[in-house]
């Protein structure tokens, strides 16, 4: 490197109790190799590495990730008080399990140290959960952000002042967009490049994702999210209504058995099923069938045509519509992310799905 490169952009990698060691590594890695990687893969003499990236915690030092593997901050929080990014990583703790949502008190520091670096004027992003210590930080307050899309109700009940739309990967917000969140699960990978691509330009992204060979398929995180149909609602007659509507909700009949089933009048049961469970029955019975039409699109090698007919819609064209509405792609682009098959050497699981309708029928 010579006299006039510039100067490398600080990161600190928040670790918080119960991180997870991929989402400290992951972005470490690629933030790391940003201008340096790609051009040593090539055999280019010159490089610059464009990013100074230091892993803090509440103490310098050995530091317990979730299932338990041991990572090493290398700084203390006071050490690095203003570093130009502060990336918070997915944190995982069985008190984000709780009702309501909790927050760790071993967090507090950190939260205050969020507070206090984006005052200084740092850029502070987060993937999946890490949003959480943003918002309990104040920083997301009137501002939209993503999470994991399993977190976004609870969360949003939580901080009412906070848009959580979990359906996106990335949301650049605030004042020079200094708040960035990202989704669940690898969505760092998006963070990372989107860093990348704002501090040292979009070919260096670029080039970075060709060297880690980073697919970039789906865009939002509506298709990895699943539908868990609500049953701890306390209303015995729609409970029964429900079981009607698992045990046939292929058949064309199924809305009047699962009536039938409730004991209870149709304008009764309309009110008190959307009462119990958010949701008209219509809608129910939709998600019930798509939420099995995906399952049969990754684990069979049925063709649309045959899944949407035994899920109940023999009208293809009207499966197809409802499914990307549902799920955020059509169903031959939900295969061709999730579908198993394509593996070498991967068993296909048409028995398990064959297995179900035996089940069903019996």
């Amino acid at each position: 490197m010579g006299v006039s490169d510039p100067k490398p952009t600080t990161v600190a990698i928040v670790a918080a109790d119960g991180v997870l060691s991929s989402a400290i590594a992951g972005p470490f890695d690629l933030l790391s190799s940003a201008g340096y990687l790609w051009q040593v893969l090539n055999a280019d003499p010159v490089w610059t590495r464009r990013f100074d990236v230091s892993v803090l915690a509440r103490e310098k030092g050995p530091l317990r990730c979730y299932q338990g593997l041991t990572a090493f901050a290398d700084k203390a929080l006071g050490e690095m008080p203003n570093p130009d990014i502060a990336f918070v990583p997915t944190v995982f703790l069985p008190t984000l399990l709780e009702e309501p949502l909790g927050i760790p008190e071993a967090w507090r520091p950190i939260v205050s140290w969020l507070g206090t670096a984006y005052r200084s004027g740092s850029l502070i992003c987060s993937n999946s959960s890490g949003a959480l210590l943003l918002a309990e930080a104040g920083l997301l307050d009137g501002c939209a952000a993503t999470i994991h899309w399993t977190l976004a109700e609870r969360a949003q009940q939580k901080y009412p002042a906070v848009r959580f739309q979990p359906d996106r990967v990335l949301i650049p917000e605030g004042p020079g967009e200094r708040i960035v969140t990202a989704g669940g699960g690898t969505c760092w990978q998006d963070l990372a490049l989107y860093l990348i691509a704002r501090f040292a330009g979009s070919v260096t992204a670029a080039q970075t994702a060709k060297s880690f060979t980073i697919f970039r398929k789906v865009r939002g995180q509506q298709p990895y999210a699943e539908w868990f149909p609500p049953r701890n609602h306390g209303d015995a007659a729609v409970a029964r209504a429900q079981e009607a509507l698992h045990s046939r909700f292929p058949d064309a009949d199924v809305l009047s058995g699962a009536v039938a089933a409730s004991g209870l009048t149709p304008r009764t049961f309309k009110r008190r099923f959307k009462a119990a469970t958010g949701q008209s029955a219509t809608d129910y019975i939709q998600h019930l069938r798509v939420k099995e039409a995906r399952f049969r699109l990754e684990t069979t090698n049925n063709s649309i045509e045959e899944i949407g007919a035994r899920i109940g819609y023999r009208d293809v064209a009207f499966f197809r519509t409802l499914f990307r509405r549902l799920v955020g792609l059509t169903p031959g682009q939900y295969r061709e992310q999730f579908g198993l098959l394509e593996y070498p050497g991967a068993d296909p699981l048409d028995a398990i799905a064959e297995s179900f309708d035996a089940e069903a029928a019996s």
